[in-house]
């Protein structure tokens, strides 16, 4: 991609955070670049399309945050590291998070697109957890699917904590990332052995 791009990408994703993607239009986004209406769409046919390449190099931080992951041989300080790597990238495109069923509902290759991001994250769950259990740090299932809910809860809060740290907690707030990841490693302790807690602990206390 080249730098005029990137700027104007840089320039959107500022503008949608602050205002939300509803209130900018291309001409709010061309003015603060400083460049023609008809040069913007030059550059970038639609709204859409920024959003989309907005998402993309979300999505290409977080392709290679699991490449990270999968290659830490401790999946607990893995998965305490990748996930304070993960939601600082997803705060700083948080306007996506915010917004996202409106997005989604009006873009469906993003649609698309998110799921298979989904995807990706669900697999590297599956394989930290699998290793987490070969080194004695998780138990086995008690009941068949029930590391798959305990995903798909995840799923949940991943999607959601931005949107809630906009409704109760203050932008100037430097400790909201910490905040959530704290909370989110949480959802792992009930599954953890006697090794693993005492591992938690240390990565969580640290």
């Amino acid at each position: 991609m080249n730098k005029k791009k990137e700027i104007l990408l840089k320039i959107a994703q500022l503008l949608f955070t602050e205002f939300g993607v509803a209130e900018v239009s291309l001409r709010q986004i061309a003015a603060e670049a400083g460049i023609s209406h008809s040069n913007l769409i030059y550059h970038f046919p639609s709204k859409n399309d920024i959003i989309i390449a907005l998402h993309h190099q979300l999505m290409e931080k977080a392709i290679g945050l699991n490449k990270q992951v999968q290659a830490a041989s401790h999946p607990l300080q893995g998965l305490y590291h990748s996930t304070k790597i993960g939601f600082t990238i997803l705060y700083e495109y948080r306007f996506l998070m915010i917004d996202l069923p409106h997005i989604l509902r009006d873009n469906k290759i993003l649609h698309n697109t998110f799921l298979d991001l989904e995807k990706l994250r669900a697999d590297m769950y599956l394989i930290e957890i699998q290793k987490a259990i070969d080194q004695n740090l998780m138990r086995h299932e008690l009941y068949q699917g029930e590391y798959t809910g305990l995903i798909e809860r995840i799923k949940i809060f991943s999607d959601a904590w931005i949107a809630s740290s906009a409704i109760y907690d203050s932008p100037e707030n430097n400790n909201v990332i910490e905040k959530y990841i704290k909370l989110f490693m949480g959802f792992f302790y009930p599954y953890l052995t006697d090794m693993g807690r005492s591992v938690f602990d240390e990565v969580y206390f640290q």
